[in-house]
């Protein structure tokens, strides 16, 4: 036990100024996690638990390597590129929050999400940051390859080859995406809060963040977060189903009904159904007239299609789940059935 706590005592006294300087910055940081993630803007709470995981694990790396550095005393064993590298990977990523509030404070805008209010990122901001983070990123790769004494590629290359290669190399795993996210952002085609469809995804949502490479969204229908290539928001058609400034969002159900029934009379079910469930769902408007038309007169029944304008296209599958659930309790009153009618009958012989 002696011979160890001499061991430690004499690495204690051989710590550099950096090493120093390090475990004292990677204490603060870890003190102050919670604030350092949330402080700077209004953020959901998984977001904040992602963050601070990501910044708890930078602690780690750091306390590993230092600690590694006391008992590990050796010539070949590199402490002090150690120390740096875990500094330099910590500072970086405080940096890009500390740029992204910035940008956020700058160029973002109050918006209301789900009846919440707040700050959010604009085309300009996002822009800005994704630009910033390849910046970043780019910095810290030529900062570590000096840091670790691997400058013979640099020498030969130059900066600008360096990074040309890195590209290069990499451009399969993260340039098309990065690249999507950046014409998404910058032709303010998506943005947080806005209630997407993608059909051929299965994907039915609401935007909470796009990310470099990813945009996360929060699925409607059961409540968990999707993460997808933002190269698919431009791959596949999206519906953006938000008001426009060719009028208020519009959504529809469609019914099959027999041919049977007299017209006005669907007409008149359809209505009560709308009447209803907007009174049962503040999401409709009950002083609003839908829109009754038949879109298709098919083989064994006519499609019925009842449109209406939706206040909040969050609730989209509320109001759906409402319409549906009060035709089907109203077909009795009305005499409809909105069972599939048959095309042929059996009949006996």
């Amino acid at each position: 036990m002696s011979a160890l706590y001499d061991i430690m005592i004499e690495r204690f006294s051989d710590l550099t100024g950096i090493e120093y300087f390090t475990f004292a910055f990677n204490i603060f940081v870890y003190l102050f996690s919670n604030s350092i993630v949330s402080h700077h803007r209004d953020i959901d709470e998984d977001t904040i638990k992602s963050r601070t995981k990501i910044l708890h694990g930078f602690n780690l790396l750091v306390f590993i390597s230092f600690i590694a550095s006391l008992f590990l005393k050796s010539e070949d064993f590199p402490a002090d590129e150690i120390s740096r590298t875990s500094l330099t990977l910590l500072a970086s990523y405080l940096f890009f929050s500390a740029i992204e509030a910035l940008l956020l404070s700058r160029y973002g805008e109050e918006i209301e999400v789900m009846g919440v209010s707040r700050k959010v990122e604009t085309p300009t901001s996002r822009t800005l940051e994704l630009v910033s983070f390849s910046i970043i990123v780019m910095t810290v790769i030529i900062g570590l390859i000096n840091v670790w004494g691997i400058t013979g590629l640099l020498e030969t290359t130059g900066v600008i080859g360096f990074l040309a290669l890195i590209v290069f190399t990499t451009k399969d795993y993260w340039l098309r995406d990065f690249l999507s996210g950046i014409l998404v952002i910058g032709g303010n085609s998506a943005k947080r809060g806005d209630v997407i469809s993608i059909p051929e995804a299965g994907i039915l949502g609401i935007i909470l963040e796009i990310r470099g490479l990813q945009t996360r969204i929060r699925d409607l229908a059961q409540g968990h977060d999707i993460e997808i290539p933002n190269y698919n928001l431009l791959q596949y058609r999206t519906d953006y189903l938000r008001k426009s400034k060719g009028g208020p969002f519009k959504d529809f159900i469609e019914f099959s009904i027999g041919y049977g029934v007299p017209s006005d009379e669907v007409i008149k079910y359809l209505n009560a159904v709308y009447k209803s469930a907007s009174d049962s769902n503040s999401a409709l408007d009950s002083l609003r007239e839908p829109k009754i038309t038949i879109n298709e007169n098919s083989k064994n029944a006519a499609i019925w299609r009842l449109t209406y304008v939706l206040e909040r296209p969050y609730q989209l599958l509320l109001v759906r789940n409402a319409i549906n659930l009060t035709a089907y309790d109203l077909q009795e009153e009305f005499g409809i059935d909105l069972s599939t009618p048959q095309l042929e009958k059996l009949v006996e012989s």
